[in-house]
């Protein structure tokens, strides 16, 4: 589970954000109690203005996915063009440096990097016993430019060739992608997992449900039948008429009469004569949504995971996003499981407690901030949504027309 993210210079963030998902006292199964005394929120809102920098908040999360295990050319990968996937504050050309520290298996995690101009000049991978005394993280590697100190007497072999990471790790791959492509490393492999299975319907470029992670989607679809029946059962209790989808294989000839496989998606639904099949082309914006958001959502609760999802309350009902989180809620009481996600649809704010809800606003130099509403002290027994909608919070579209 992610306890907390430091950044800046990322998108319209310029200074350091800290965004923190731990907690003390709460007495609720919306928390993750952790050996660490501390608690992790299960479920956490991104909400503000359009154009406030939610949706860049949101990719930051895929970003460290991609960042981490993102290495295009595998092992040889001396070709690659120096290329690192994201946009620093209007373009300046100083650098951003990123945080993460998450918990996994009885271990409390830290990684940190710092880039400028595509190119990687700091990176250190850091851990410590969750339940130890001692606030020390041991040290697993670090990284200055391509200078590497390895921690060979707890992870590393005594052979390890340190002097081929320095000589061939290109400055825009991380070492773990690296390690990971070119070794067998335990602890480096348990760390790349990690990050390849964070979930997420936006891309760390800001593109929602691209084509890639529709193809993945149905793939899984084709490949798990309990996962297909799962969200038709789920679909079914949203009253929008449909009962399941048929996924039908097609082949097509190409040009070069080359053969290529395609999958066509139907929607089959329930009227009073009979089920009709739709085209899922044609299918509402909000089916769509459930089409691939569920299986992310089932995922990570099935294997105590993380799912990010921008702008969650896309195509649906008020109600209908209400539901999702109380599934999740429910599903994800006894496990280490995190939805982390933005949204314009504000009817569940009420249901969530001031350490699970972050705002998010801009000034007028184009500068995102995002801040936890505690932090403004509002009252704990107060309604949220009405004092949200009255401008008490901030981070509220101020719209002139």
């Amino acid at each position: 589970m992610i306890r907390n993210v430091k950044f800046n210079n990322f998108y319209s963030f310029k200074g350091e954000q800290e965004i923190n998902f731990l907690a003390k006292k709460k007495k609720t199964f919306n928390y993750y109690n952790s050996k660490s005394g501390d608690q992790i929120t299960k479920v956490a809102t991104f909400i503000g203005g359009n154009a406030s920098g939610k949706t860049n908040a949101m990719r930051l999360f895929s970003f460290f996915s991609y960042f981490i295990c993102h290495n295009p050319s595998g092992i040889d990968n001396n070709f690659s063009k120096p290329y690192i996937a994201f946009k620093n504050f209007f373009n300046n050309n100083k650098p951003s440096d990123f945080s993460i520290e998450y918990e996994k298996g009885d271990f409390i995690y830290q990684y940190e990097f710092s880039i400028k101009e595509n190119e990687i000049k700091k990176e250190k991978l850091s851990r410590k016993i969750i339940d130890s005394k001692s606030e020390k993280m041991d040290e697993i590697f670090s990284r200055n430019l391509n200078n590497f100190k390895l921690n060979k007497d707890n992870y590393f072999d005594k052979g390890f060739p340190v002097e081929a990471l320095e000589k061939n790790i290109p400055k825009h791959i991380s070492a773990i992608a690296y390690i990971k492509s070119n070794y067998n490393v335990e602890i480096i492999a348990g760390v790349f997992d990690y990050f390849n299975n964070l979930l997420s319907n936006i891309d760390e470029r800001g593109n929602k449900y691209n084509y890639i992670k529709q193809t993945k989607t149905i793939i899984k679809y084709l490949e798990n039948k309990n996962l297909k029946k799962e969200v038709e059962d789920i679909i079914k209790d949203f009253d929008i008429g449909l009962r399941k989808f048929e996924i039908i294989k097609i082949k097509k000839k190409m040009i070069g009469g080359k053969e290529e496989e395609f999958a066509s998606v139907l929607g089959v639904h329930e009227t009073k004569e009979k089920n009709k099949k739709i085209d899922f082309d044609y299918e509402s914006s909000g089916t769509k949504s459930l089409f691939f958001m569920l299986p992310l959502i089932l995922e990570a609760l099935k294997n105590n995971g993380v799912v990010v999802i921008d702008e969650m309350e896309t195509g649906l009902h008020p109600e209908a996003v209400e539901k999702i989180i109380d599934y999740f809620i429910g599903e994800g009481a006894d496990k280490k499981v995190q939805l982390i996600f933005s949204s314009h649809s504000l009817d569940f704010l009420n249901k969530m407690d001031m350490h699970q809800i972050y705002l998010v606003e801009k000034n007028d130099n184009g500068e995102s901030f995002a801040y936890r509403l505690n932090q403004v002290k509002p009252r704990s027994d107060g309604n949220f949504l009405a004092k949200y909608m009255s401008g008490a919070y901030g981070a509220f579209p101020k719209i002139r027309i």
